[in-house]
């Protein structure tokens, strides 16, 4: 499964801030409920939520990749959010979290689940990439920066 064929323009927060990482949770959330994919925003929000007090899922490198398997949703979904200025989020490398991606499937999908996982960790391994991306201006100019470079 490739990042481009879950993730919208309509699901990309450019400019994302927040008082703390609980805050822009609920914010990527909010932007996530508006796929008729999630059923229940609550339920989502509480997994989510439940799953960054385990441990921090900022990943290192200035990303964050909360997820959560969850009955709140009915199929995959992924929402993006691009913060310049970074935001604190406890990452394993203590510094700043520049892209949040947030991640969520139905219960029992574990392989697709860690599939894209992985897969958004390896396309954003690429400094360079990684900084288009923080400098995009437009939801639209992301997903084309995401097309191309999955081609790769």
């Amino acid at each position: 499964m490739r990042l481009s064929d879950i993730l919208t323009a309509e699901r990309i927060i450019i400019n994302l801030n927040g008082r703390d990482k609980y805050d822009v949770l609920e914010r990527m959330v909010k932007i996530a409920k508006t796929s008729e994919r999630v059923t229940d925003e609550h339920d989502l929000l509480k997994k989510v939520i439940e799953r960054e007090k385990i441990k921090s899922t900022g990943i290192g490198g200035g990303i964050g990749i909360p997820h959560a398997q969850t009955s709140g949703v009915t199929d995959i979904i992924a929402c993006l959010g691009v913060s310049e200025q970074g935001i604190e989020f406890d990452a394993i490398d203590k510094m700043p979290v520049h892209l949040v991606f947030l991640i969520a499937t139905k219960e029992r999908t574990i392989s697709t689940y860690l599939g894209l996982l992985s897969r958004i960790a390896r396309l954003f391994i690429d400094e360079s990439f990684k900084q288009r991306i923080i400098k995009s201006v437009s939801p639209q100019e992301i997903i084309n920066l995401i097309i191309e470079k999955e081609k790769e």
